[in-house]
Parts: structure tokens; sequence; C-alpha cells
């Protein structure tokens, strides 16, 4: 298992993007505005330049990627999960309130 980065812009986001091919069981490391640094656990493989969850996400709810909607959770998604077009829905298939 590998320490992984990853790009973390605004605090909105819920996920990160990896900068490296990441496997089940590594941990995604990125940075905080205020410097912090946080850790998550990769569920499964994601491709290099690719999203990883850092939160969970209920199904139909928003993800955040740099601090922008990018799409509406197809199913739940769990903190570490790997985030792409089999679990997000386009955003204008939910109408907001």
């Amino acid at each position: 298992m590998s320490i992984i980065h990853a790009v973390h812009i605004d605090d909105k986001d819920s996920c990160v993007t990896v900068t490296e091919p990441v496997k089940a069981g590594d941990t995604v490391e990125y940075h905080l505005a205020d410097g912090t640094v946080e850790q998550v656990t990769a569920l499964g493989d994601s491709p290099i330049y690719h999203k990883i969850a850092i939160v969970d996400v209920t199904a139909g709810g928003y993800v955040y990627k740099y601090g922008e909607k990018i799409g509406i959770a197809a199913c739940d998604i769990k903190k570490g999960d790997y985030v792409h077009t089999h679990n997000l829905k386009p955003v204008g298939h939910l109408q907001e309130a």
C-alpha cells in the first residue's frame, strides 16, 4: 500500500483528483486550504487524474470538484470510492429547488 497525492481546491469539494494511479487500500493524501493534511483510504482502484470521494455522498446529492457541482450521485458514494460516470449523473438530471 502506498501514499498517493491528490489535488483538493475548495472546502466544498466532496472529491479529490489523484496525481498517480490508485489501488484499493492505498492512502490518498491531500492538503486543505489552511495547510492541514488529510487522508482517505481508497476503496477501489482509480486511474491517474481521476476522482476519489473524501466524504460520503448520498444518492441524489451533488458531487463537488474544484468548488463546482460536477454531477449528482447516482447511488450512495462512500468516502474512498472511485467517482466517475458509473456513479454520477449529469447535473441537468435533477431540478434545483
